[in-house]
């Protein structure tokens, strides 16, 4: 079930957070992907052991090395959210000025390619982490206390980082579950510099495209009911 609705149906339970101050600061990504929008491109932020208050009320405070500390450096402060005392953490609702209060639409943080079980306080990161947060979706059934429809998932696409002018290569667009596995993925759009390509991905989320000139070339893919992949690149070197 995600994080939003466990917030909201949580009542009472408070749930322990997992964070531990570090001696140090660390390093992590993040990447915010709003409904038809990059909100924040991927991006190394800095974050420090000293938690973090977001509303002014100190037993509201974050740990800073947490997902809602990488938020906080990553939007320069550009987000909101309302405070669970039930659930012990921020749902949150805006970012960079594009609001999700939660019905059915919601934001969602992922690490590492996987689906964060803990809210944004409580998910507390390591030097290296990759957090993404982007719109989900949940038309929630009481009745069976889930979501009746698909939940929305990342795309990430794989590409050589080098080859020569002349060559063909394969662009492949794979989908992550909330538990981090992948499945290839049919039917996506690949954009090589911005422009989107005449054909589709295959049944094994395969395309083949052709090396025409020396330079690089920045891919992406999308597809609906899916978030867009970050930007990854191929150099592309002159004949040998």
């Amino acid at each position: 079930m995600p994080i939003r609705f466990i917030g909201l149906l949580c009542g009472g339970l408070l749930l322990v957070s997992g964070a531990t101050a570090m001696a140090g600061p660390i390093n992590a990504n993040i990447r915010v992907e709003g409904a038809k929008h990059t909100l924040v491109a991927n991006k190394s932020v800095t974050l420090a052991a000293a938690p973090l208050n977001k509303d002014g009320d100190p037993s509201h405070a974050c740990p800073g090395q947490s997902a809602a500390g990488a938020l906080e450096q990553g939007t320069g402060g550009a987000w909101s959210g309302t405070y669970d005392t039930g659930f012990g953490d921020y749902l949150v609702d805006t970012i960079k000025g594009e609001k999700h209060p939660g019905s059915p639409d919601y934001w969602t943080v992922w690490v590492n390619h996987k689906q964060s079980q803990t809210g944004v306080c409580q998910t507390s990161l390591k030097a290296g982490d990759d957090v993404l947060f982007f719109v989900d979706r949940c038309n929630y059934d009481a009745a069976t206390q889930g979501c009746t429809n698909k939940p929305v998932v990342p795309l990430g696409v794989r590409v050589p980082a080098v080859t020569r002018v002349g060559k063909s290569f394969f662009v492949k667009v794979v989908e992550y579950s909330v538990t981090g596995a992948t499945k290839p993925v049919s039917g996506a759009t690949i954009y090589a510099n911005g422009k989107a390509q005449p054909k589709r991905t295959n049944a094994k989320g395969l395309l083949r495209v052709s090396a025409t000139k020396a330079g690089g070339v920045r891919f992406e893919a999308r597809k609906a009911n899916h978030v867009r992949t970050e930007f990854v690149r191929t150099l592309i070197k002159k004949r040998s």
